[in-house]
């Protein structure tokens, strides 16, 4: 507020940090204190930049026309533009975008946000004075949850048995089992949380279906990324109950993040999912055993 006052405001803040809603929040508060409004969604001279679709990316005709927006008169002295994920520009659209985020019409603040900074491009991130809003990743308290992560560490303790290598069905049928329950319960929580934080109104009515499909997408990326750090979180923790599966843990941790990028080219959850815990199983099953 003070810089706003004094006329220091940068031209291009990025937001990062665990928490997306906290991001999301900050990006439309900094956009109002920028235009001088409580609502400043609702401002004429406010732009959003989203991904668009099940293809989680910010295309090229999206930035068009927030770049032409830009070369308009505005109706007040201030502009701001909010862009969601800025993880998710492409290439295409992460160049049509770049003099404008480096030389940004008079009284323009663009604000980007995001959950994934080691994702952003290297051209976005050195045109933006970047601030980390702190706090850990919100955790899912559902009791459907607690569970699923109470079976799965019983999984990980028949891995981490210290003298007998499991049998197969020991391992298998269970892991089947998680797999199948995770899907469902990410569904669930996705539709909960569509229901407390519904897809915004868009301003062209035939966009509609784009922006509820793009909404939905956003949702779960970050539901769906809340779950899969809990998972890590447990594997961190078996690693402090038995040293002996240090290697094993730190493979399998790997594999967790080899599968989130995955996850995000849209590689099918399920398989995604079974592919890793395989992997974690394998892990286990080659250490060493007293």
């Amino acid at each position: 507020m003070k810089a706003r006052a004094q006329g220091r405001m940068p031209h291009a803040v990025l937001l990062t940090g665990a928490d997306g809603g906290l991001l999301e929040r900050a990006a439309v508060f900094l956009a109002g204190v920028q235009l001088e409004t409580g609502e400043p969604l609702a401002h004429a001279d406010c732009r959003v930049l989203r991904p668009g679709k099940r293809s989680r990316i910010i295309d090229i005709e999206s930035v068009q026309e927030v770049v032409a927006a830009l070369r308009l008169t505005s109706t007040t002295a201030h502009r701001a533009v909010i862009i969601h994920e800025a993880d998710r520009f492409n290439a295409s659209s992460a160049n049509a975008f770049l003099k404008s985020l480096e030389e940004p019409p008079p009284e323009t603040l663009i604000v980007l946000q995001t959950v994934n900074y080691y994702s952003v491009m290297p051209t976005i991130l050195s045109r933006c004075l970047r601030f980390h809003l702190g706090g850990e990743t919100p955790l899912i308290t559902d009791e459907a949850w607690n569970n699923w992560l109470r079976d799965f560490d019983r999984w990980l303790g028949v891995l981490a048995a210290p003298t007998t290598l499991p049998k197969p069905v020991d391992v298998i049928l269970p892991m089947y089992g998680l797999c199948a329950r995770f899907e469902g319960l990410l569904a669930l929580f996705v539709k909960e949380a569509l229901e407390q934080n519904p897809p915004p109104i868009p301003d062209d009515p035939a966009d509609k279906d784009d922006v509820e499909e793009a909404h939905e997408a956003s949702i779960s990326r970050g539901v769906r990324l809340r779950m899969l750090i809990s998972i890590q979180e447990r594997l961190r923790l078996l690693g402090r109950q038995h040293p002996d599966c240090g290697q094993a843990i730190s493979q399998s941790i790997e594999a967790m993040e080899q599968m989130r990028v995955r996850l995000e080219l849209n590689y099918q959850m399920m398989s995604a999912l079974e592919n890793c815990f395989l992997r974690i199983s394998r892990h286990f099953a080659h250490r060493s055993r007293a």
